[in-house]
């Protein structure tokens, strides 16, 4: 059907909104089916979703409101630069939604965020289609819309809910390309890409790669023409001013980023050492769960008759997006050099160019189509009918009985080979389907209209077993998980204390993100943006850490006072709770420390941790802070050899000690820091006190922190370690803290009671010249004190936390942040503003390069699109091949 006359607003709004109505429905229905809210109390958030995006977004709330700060961010990491991590999890439109939700209903939230994003990327899909495919039958508008809102991309990978974000911009990314590439039009373009990079600065590099691609097929099919070179400055023009519009983002976020415990010893180190092929039982899902469109690529692609240039270049770029689906060294590259899970992060965009490269099928076929006697004949309609029915029944009955093997990846972030199987089958039968209906069409047996609404019906009943599978199934296998989460959030804004304190869980009772989300300041964090230095000084001072996480247990009653630690979190009612629901408990600690302390000498403490035990650390700290004699390190003999300890299977280590007044005994077994899933120390010791078994298979990913081994009080205690494996570290022993001795230094101690207000502290003492204050504080370069209103010098002490040299007399201190690159962006992305506005009101209307200029600047955007496209596809396999075993 060509759109040659304006379509009155009614139509082209239905025909585009169609889509997002049809996944609403899909969606609902199987809420409704699966008890999952507004229809039962399951939720369809897991994994990163649960542990991470939906603690953020309440994180996102608190900062709305005023009660935390962006730049300085108490609840998160003792103090966390947050801007980065906005801008990777939480930059979208859909984010301010939070405003008005309650915490507790937040994971039912989730289930209507995800429904509402999928809409959208089926909407722009669908507008993407009406603006370029002209004569495209609008059914297949709908169609095609509603496959790419829920193809496997987005039901696998929703849990990272700000990539759907990314999903419904790129349709809308390719049109603006095409609009500068064939209309000369700019803004757009810029304005989309700028779109993208603010929202997701990571998923963003991403889409720079697939311009990069587009772009250079692009002008390498008009070079000879003078449009090639207006192209290329276009472009150019457009993709600077993006640059800056989003440099506020993008500078700072890289900033961080680089001081993240993501950063890598050796980029390649992954490619090198993973396989060639791609963990495809997770992989080829994000594609096969779209079998219409590859069905149909594939059987036109092989009908003989000619295709446009564009449309060869689309198959082209549906190509090169698909080989990283199976290749890994070529995959990681499209993954800054590695990834940890969610091995097909740019799924969308192979999914799109193949529904793009569909429609344009269709729409050239439809052109060239002829009606015969037999078209929609009732000879040929009703057994085609006949057979879509039974079809979809078939299916329907396939997955009820293989849905708990098809949904393996809903429980692990991983599929296998029968959840990849039952995957394949069930692309086998669409497309086997999809294949017989686009033959008979070919034979002229069945309309536009015909196959573009039984085809219509099989998307929708691959869309639905999909959701099912991928979407609910979660809501099937913890039907609790939201009510049961709920109780954590319960405990949140109980606690009434303007004064900086933090609060730490007895044990790993929730996931750590959890803490934060109450409103409460907290040591633990998980988000790839963690600092480095931050996370490795927590475990060296004995706090439990996994991978990218620090957490909110472990550590000493030393630590505790130091980071200001002032209520704990336990299971269960506990005597005196400040709040209790039944479930949890929040408890106040019988010692604390504000969060400044007033130093005579930092000279012992500056700078890095020294290389030492992790028991001597803690004696250290005390030692230089507080106190001496209040913490002392004992060793285990025998175990030492030279560099550090080695210990063998089936030995026993043995340590007596005669307590002398109230001591706690902690056991303590550490290699090094290092950002990793465990460690090969990992189940060495089971550990006794006096032959009680205190802890087994310590230490683990699940704490590997300080063991608390007991209070005791003159008394003589003997701890036991049975080794249970061979192992080399470098600490190991037991540390013995004084509690009177600890308790009576804090209250000596002179300290500074900070106020909180937002991401701001504020704090007075009174002191003499040549004293320090140490806060607890994580150092950063964007941290900024201010005394008596002049600016400080920050001097990064334990690792890193911070300490300021105090002036004679009252010290009114202010503490706030601002990260580094900020200014510096603020200023090019104001500067990018202004040359869009020059742009869109003079420049594009005057601009006029001499054609050898931009002859010369299309050549030098063409190599540089070639070199793109050879750091991506050649030289990762180069080295994958060439890497030594």
């Amino acid at each position: 059907m060509e759109k040659t006359k304006k379509q009155k607003l009614p139509a082209a709004l239905l025909t585009v909104f169609s889509a997002p109505l049809l996944i609403m429905a899909v969606i609902l229905y199987a809420y409704k089916l699966d008890g999952a809210f507004p229809f039962g109390k399951g939720t369809a958030a897991w994994g990163d979703m649960i542990q991470q995006v939906v603690p953020l977004l309440i994180d996102f709330k608190d900062m709305l409101a005023g009660k935390d700060g962006v730049f300085l961010n108490f609840n998160n990491a003792a103090g966390m630069n947050m801007w980065a991590v906005i801008f990777f999890f939480l930059a979208s439109p859909f984010s301010f939604l939070v405003v008005f939700i309650k915490k507790t209903d937040m994971l039912y939230f989730a289930n209507i965020l995800i429904m509402l994003k999928l809409m959208v990327c089926g909407g722009t899909a669908s507008l993407y289609l009406y603006k370029t495919r002209k004569k495209l039958y609008p059914v297949w508008i709908a169609a095609l819309g509603t496959l790419y809102g829920l193809c496997g991309y987005g039901l696998l990978y929703y849990q990272n809910v700000i990539w759907l974000d990314m999903m419904y911009l790129f349709p809308l990314m390719l049109l603006t390309l095409e609009m500068l590439c064939e209309k000369k039009r700019v803004l757009p373009y810029t304005l989309v890409l700028a779109a993208m990079m603010a929202v997701n600065y990571y998923i963003g590099y991403m889409a720079v790669i697939f311009i990069m691609l587009f772009i250079g097929l692009a002008l390498c099919a008009v070079r000879r023409e003078s449009s090639g070179g207006e192209t290329a400055v276009r472009f150019a023009a457009g993709s600077v001013m993006a640059a800056l519009l989003t440099a506020v983002v993008w500078l700072p976020s890289l900033l961080q980023y680089t001081q993240s415990g993501r950063v890598k010893d050796e980029f390649f180190s992954s490619i090198k050492s993973k396989g060639f092929l791609t963990a495809y039982e997770t992989v080829l899902p994000t594609v096969l769960c779209s079998a219409f469109v590859l069905t149909a690529v594939f059987f036109f692609s092989c009908d003989g008759k000619p295709r446009s240039r564009k449309l060869s270049n689309y198959l082209v770029l549906a190509f090169l997006t698909l080989i990283p689906i199976i290749v890994e060294p070529i995959n990681l590259m499209w993954h800054t050099g590695s990834y940890m899970s969610f091995p097909s992060r740019f799924g969308f965009i192979t999914v799109f160019m193949l529904v793009v490269c569909t429609a344009m099928y269709l729409e050239d076929r439809d052109t060239l189509f002829r009606e015969n006697k037999l078209t929609d004949h009732a000879a040929v309609l009703i057994p085609a009918l006949v057979l879509t029915y039974f079809f979809i029944d078939l299916v329907t009955e396939f997955i009820r009985k293989n849905r708990e093997t098809a949904s393996k990846y809903t429980s692990s972030l991983w599929g296998d080979r029968n959840s990849l199987q039952v995957c394949v089958t069930m692309f086998l039968l669409m497309s086997a389907m999809s294949a017989v209906m686009l033959l008979l069409y070919r034979k002229g047996y069945l309309s536009t209209r015909t196959l573009s609404i039984i085809c219509t019906a099989l998307i929708l009943c691959e869309s639905f077993a999909n959701v099912r599978i991928y979407l609910t199934t979660p809501v099937v296998n913890y039907p609790e998980r939201a009510a049961d989460q709920n109780k954590v959030y319960d405990l949140a804004d109980r606690i009434e204390d303007e004064e900086l304190f933090r609060v730490k869980t007895d044990g790993k009772l929730f996931y750590v993100n959890l803490v934060g989300t109450l409103g409460y300041g907290s040591i633990s964090h998980y988000t790839s943006l963690n600092s480095q230095d931050y996370m490795f000084m927590m475990k060296r001072m004995g706090v439990s850490s996994n991978w990218m996480d620090v957490g909110s247990y472990g550590g000493t009653e030393l630590t505790d006072m130091l980071m200001s630690i002032k209520y704990q979190i336990v299971r269960g009612d506990a005597e005196n709770a400040v709040y209790s629901n039944g479930d949890y408990s929040i408890t106040e600690n019988s010692a604390y420390l504000p969060s400044g302390v007033i130093i005579g000498d930092i000279s012992a403490i500056e700078g890095e941790l020294p290389d030492m035990t992790r028991s001597e650390i803690q004696q250290f700290i005390c030692d230089n802070v507080l106190t001496e004699d209040a913490v002392k390190a004992y060793a285990f003999e025998g175990a030492e050899n030279g560099s550090g300890y080695t210990v063998t299977n089936g030995d026993t280590l043995e340590l007596t000690l005669d307590i002398s007044g109230r001591q706690s005994l902690y056991f303590d077994a550490f290699d090094r820091p290092q950002v990793s899933l465990g460690s090969d120390i990992d189940g060495s010791f089971d550990i006794l006190v006096n032959g009680s078994m205190i802890k087994t298979n310590y230490p683990s990913g699940e704490f590997n922190g300080l063991q608390k081994l007991g209070e005791f009080e003159n008394e003589t205690v003997t701890i036991t370690a049975k080794v249970k494996k061979d192992a080399d570290m470098r600490s190991l022993g037991v540390t013995a803290i004084d509690t009177d001795k600890l308790r009576a230094a804090a209250e000596a101690a002179q300290t500074v009671g900070f106020t909180r207000k937002g991401g701001k502290l504020t704090g007075t003492i009174n002191a003499s010249a040549g004293q320090y204050c140490l806060i607890n504080v994580p150092y950063t370069d964007g941290l900024k004190v201010r005394i008596n209103g002049k600016s400080a010098p920050c001097i990064r002490v334990l690792g890193d936390l911070t300490a300021v040299e105090l002036t004679d007399g009252e010290n009114d201190i202010t503490v706030t942040a601002i990260p580094k690159g900020f200014i510096a962006g603020l200023f090019m992305s104001l500067a990018g503003t202004v040359l869009c506005i020059l742009w869109h009101f003079v420049i594009s209307k005057k601009l006029k390069v001499p054609e050898k200029a931009s002859k010369a600047l299309m050549w030098a955007v063409m190599t540089a699109c070639a070199a793109v496209f050879a750091a991506v596809y050649i030289v990762p396999v180069i080295v994958h091949l060439t890497a030594e075993e």
